[in-house]
């Protein structure tokens, strides 16, 4: 007999080959090792493999070769870390969804996981930001996460972030089921199947927590995730951006003299909260989050660093959002002293479409610092933001990813924009853009479990395969919105995207 155990085995103690050798010895099998991505020949015995070892889409693929796969007795606490046991609970799931039996020696370990996943099926409203998250907003507010835009407070103003009564009357609308102003963008992600945020978000803290209730999350006195936007100092005119998140933008918006223009792009008015690390509880915090503006360009970036270093904080969990293309050689060698450091990368396409819709990248320059940033021990997680300029290039983005970054991880967003004008879900070429859907369904990446990886691949799918009805005030709108920016760009859309161009005939 054949048998593939589950377990994960890079934590010190090696837990995972402890325990498949107990498995195996349990019931009369010899220990064969880890499985490999390229093992072709399988004998009798017992092998192990894990979601950190390997892609999870070759192990669904490697497991058909078993008579058996078995999730072992494996506790939380032999992972290395919550994310990886989060990742095989979603593993399982994802196995059985494919018709592969999945053997479950303690359903104990992970049914907390399943009960949350049953509470959130049923309460649509319920997320763990507005318990765990203290994110800057615009002007010096909090808003509840990135996507959702209201405000929620004057941080200056939060005297008990456990009581304060304006994050307690939302927290009592999501207990009762009540949706909340703001979280559009998740709610009408979740009418077209998609767990979006609202789900990868909160099981990632319920998973690294260990929170087992709801009782759990009222325990939480003071935030353990911080998001902090020092300022709106970019180097870059992303086109699903806006003046809030980059300054070039903000002075672009000065130059543009025309009103129905104004109307489709945010002008929110911004001021630089240089004060924001201030705010962070290095007691209680568990994960700070940096982004901008483009935090390698922003001073208060470096200073920060350097006073985490003088107070010997350097095994705080840090993650940077960064387009990666401008970082100096005096900030490479910050980043060096840091344990826990995460590089979230923007990268949406691949050549001409990456560069056209984060206006001014520089894709070599970002491939050769992100492969920098990996070698000096830093991990690499990618944002792939899908809209009506890439989703057609969906495809090779992916599995690009999946050549050139192996050891990186993708989360795949969605651009939500004014009036939605940058949605992916209104290419008229549908045809071309499914092609390229079910391209990145082949992926890697595809199986990442990350935000949106899988979820959207498949929302968009399911979106395309129905030929669907194309929204043309909002296509006109769209191309009103491009030419102005190409205008003042002194940019033509067909020289970078032609595929897109030719979208033009159907409004």
């Amino acid at each position: 007999m054949k048998v593939l155990c589950l377990a994960d085995n890079t934590s010190i103690e090696a837990w995972g080959e402890k325990i498949t050798r107990v498995y195996a010895k349990k019931n009369n099998l010899i220990y064969r090792g880890q499985l490999h991505e390229n093992q072709v020949n399988f004998i009798d015995g017992c092998y192990n493999i894990g979601p950190h070892s390997m892609q999870q889409k070759s192990i669904i693929e490697l497991s058909k070769n078993f008579d058996t796969v078995v999730l072992t007795d494996q506790k939380q606490s032999q992972f290395s870390h919550s994310r990886l046991f989060l990742a095989m609970w979603k593993l399982v799931k994802d196995l059985r969804e494919r018709g592969i039996d999945v053997k479950i020696e303690n359903t104990k370990n992970m049914e907390y996981l399943d009960r949350w996943e049953k509470y959130f099926t049923e309460n649509k409203s319920f997320c763990a930001n507005p318990w765990i998250l203290m994110h800057d907003g615009m002007n010096g507010y909090t808003n509840i996460c990135g996507r959702n835009y209201s405000k929620v407070k004057l941080r200056d103003k939060i005297i008990d972030w456990q009581t304060d009564p304006d994050y307690t009357a939302i927290r009592k609308k999501m207990l009762d089921g009540e949706k909340v102003g703001g979280c559009e963008g998740c709610y009408d992600l979740e009418k077209k199947g998609i767990k979006d945020m609202r789900w990868t978000d909160s099981f990632d803290w319920i998973t690294r927590l260990e929170l087992k209730s709801i009782d759990d999350f009222h325990a939480i006195k003071n935030p353990r995730y911080y998001e902090v936007r020092p300022s709106n100092k970019c180097n870059l005119k992303c086109r699903m951006c806006s003046e809030g998140f980059s300054h070039l933008i903000m002075e672009e918006n000065k130059t543009i003299k025309n009103n129905k223009f104004h109307t489709m792009r945010p002008n929110t008015v911004y001021l630089e909260n240089g004060n924001s690390f201030s705010k962070i509880d290095f007691n209680t915090a568990t994960r700070v989050y940096i982004a901008g503006g483009e935090p390698t360009v922003i001073p208060e970036l470096y200073q920060f660093l350097r006073s985490c270093i003088r107070e010997n904080r350097t095994n705080l969990e840090l993650n940077i959002n960064t387009n990666a293309v401008k970082i100096s050689e005096p900030l490479f060698d910050l980043f060096k002293q840091f344990k826990k450091l995460w590089f979230t990368c923007s990268m949406d396409g691949t050549g001409k479409v990456n560069e056209y819709q984060r206006w001014g990248t520089d894709t070599k320059k970002q491939i050769r610092n992100i492969h920098r940033l990996h070698k000096n021990g830093a991990g690499i997680h990618f944002i792939f933001v899908s809209s009506i300029y890439n989703i057609h290039n969906i495809g090779d983005a992916m599995h690009f990813f999946d050549k050139e970054f192996p050891y990186a991880t993708v989360q795949i967003n969605y651009a939500s924009y004014h009036n939605d004008i940058l949605s992916p879900f209104n290419r008229p070429d549908t045809e071309l853009v499914l092609s390229s859907v079910e391209k990145a369904k082949s992926s890697k990446c595809y199986y990442h479990q990350e935000r949106g990886s899988k979820p959207l691949i498949d929302g968009f799918f399911n979106h395309y395969s129905k030929n669907p009805k194309i929204d043309k005030k909002k296509l006109r709108d769209f191309f009103f919105y491009n030419d102005t920016l190409d205008q003042h760009r002194g940019a033509k859309l067909r020289d970078y995207i032609p595929e897109l161009e030719e979208c033009r005939k159907y409004i």
